[in-house]
């Protein structure tokens, strides 16, 4: 269990620098920046945590990448010793959101991630006969760095842990949304820093923990079991599509106060199947969403390309469908996975030639 009140130098202790930099590194040994560091990783440790004891460490300049997977977005790369910190601090954050948290939250938690959601949601789905999922608009660009700040304030009462985590969320985000909201003249919007780097560690904890007052608003306050969320998807069923309705508008006008939009919604029925984490919910089975299945048949495609081509083992290919598979296990996908292995040719077509 992480003590929630250590000093600096109980917890950047050299042993936790190197157990934080292995966590980082992990399956990234071949990025040059992660092996300069790892060339002389005592060295480099050393030097970090003079830095960090003596309050003299400041985060690296990121770089950017977008990425289009399914749709563009902006990934932030920060340099491996600023990962190494992020790692670092990641227990202490853990331990003071996880206090917080409801017991239907999936995102960034130990043993319940996204299968663990799923299967809770097909639970409920089986038992509801409407449901209705909400999700935020550009979630990571539009939070608000003053919100976020105002709950480390009220979760970690740790100066030096917010004087480090202050000049992390000074970093640069690469995507900010500016939205209007009830209450704002015209340039509140642009006077409000909003957006919290895409990729880094510490940026998916405080985004779990952004929309923490929602969940006890429908968990405590409005008595609403049947509801989970996995980061900003939020699900909830019921037998009644009138109370979904409300409840949906309830939840909209308290995203507002988070400065958060809502993607457009509606209440569906469970029969008819609700789109989350990747697949498709119904009353009666579970089925991986097109749009994945489209993704995955496609890089297979290329990696059996490469494979023929010489420039890649087959165990590699190997290895990917065998992830891939895991994951889709937990849908009905028995028939799904056959179909892939004989577009691949991995699997005997007994109508072929006929």
């Amino acid at each position: 269990m992480i003590a929630l009140t250590p000093t600096p130098a109980e917890h950047f202790t050299f042993r936790a620098l190197i157990a934080a930099a292995r966590r980082a590194g992990a399956n990234k040994r071949r990025s040059p920046g992660v092996a300069r560091f790892r060339l002389a990783l005592d060295e480099n440790l050393l030097r970090l945590q003079a830095e960090l004891l003596a309050d003299r460490w400041w985060p690296g300049s990121p770089r950017t990448m977008l990425v289009y997977d399914p749709k563009p977005r902006t990934i932030t790369v920060m340099p491996f010793r600023d990962r190494v910190v992020h790692q670092c601090l990641a227990p202490l954050l853990e331990a003071a959101i996880e206090r917080r948290m409801i017991a239907d939250s999936y995102a960034c938690r130990r043993g319940l991630g996204t299968h663990a959601a799923l299967r809770r949601a097909t639970a409920w789905a089986r038992t509801y006969r409407f449901a209705l999922h909400l999700d935020v608009v550009k979630f990571f660009p539009s939070i608000d760095r003053s919100i976020v700040r105002e709950h480390l304030a009220r979760d970690v009462p740790l100066s030096w842990l917010h004087a480090l985590c202050d000049r992390i969320l000074d970093v640069d985000a690469g995507e900010s949304t500016h939205w209007h909201f009830p209450g704002d003249d015209l340039f509140s919007p642009g006077q409000r820093r909003t957006g919290l780097p895409l990729g880094n560690l510490t940026s998916q904890l405080w985004a779990n923990r952004y929309l923490d007052p929602i969940d006890h608003l429908v968990k405590d306050r409005l008595r609403h079991r049947a509801y989970l969320r996995y980061m900003d998807d939020m699900l909830r069923f019921h037998d009644d599509r009138a109370a979904l309705q409300r409840l949906g508008r309830t939840i909209e006008e308290a995203c507002w106060s988070l400065r958060l939009r809502l993607h457009p919604w509606e209440v569906r029925p469970t029969h008819g199947g609700v789109s989350f984490v990747g697949y498709r919910v119904r009353d009666d089975h579970v089925r991986v969403r097109r749009s994945t299945v489209a993704r995955a048949e496609g890089r297979f495609a290329e990696m059996l390309r490469q494979v023929e081509g010489g420039s890649m083992p087959a165990s590699a290919l190997y290895e990917s469908l065998r992830s891939t598979f895991g994951h889709w296990s937990h849908a009905d996908t028995w028939r799904l996975k056959a179909r892939t292995l004989r577009r691949l040719g991995l699997l005997y077509d007994p109508n072929e030639g006929l």
